[in-house]
């Protein structure tokens, strides 16, 4: 009787890792969207947040406008913290009561 060798051969190791590779090259196209999607949802969240505050600050002091975010943000104000765009984007304020409230990298709602 012989004895058999266990073990992979070349042709079946390239197999694994092109299959492997292919799965890859599938895959990591849908997370980068997913993650693309995931930035542009929270920012939208952020510019409602803001809008709110904004409206809510009007109310309270006879449909004036809020200056600057400091005024919108702190612990007994309208946002607990400052909103962040996950984009590296910056938010702009409206410039009127009927305005939205816009980010540089993903524009308004």
């Amino acid at each position: 009787m012989k004895k058999q060798k266990k073990g992979f051969t070349l042709v079946e190791i390239m197999i694994v890792v092109a299959i492997i590779a292919l799965l890859a090259a599938i895959a990591v196209p849908s997370f980068m969207n997913a993650r693309t999607k995931s930035m542009t949802s929270s920012c939208q969240n952020n510019l409602r947040l803001i809008d709110g505050a904004v409206q809510q600050y009007a109310l309270d002091n006879s449909n004036a406008l809020a200056g600057s975010m400091a005024v919108l943000v702190g612990t007994n104000s309208y946002i607990k913290d400052t909103p962040v765009c996950k984009g590296g984007g910056s938010y702009t304020l409206p410039a009127s009561l009927g305005g939205k409230t816009s980010c540089s990298s993903h524009g308004t709602l």
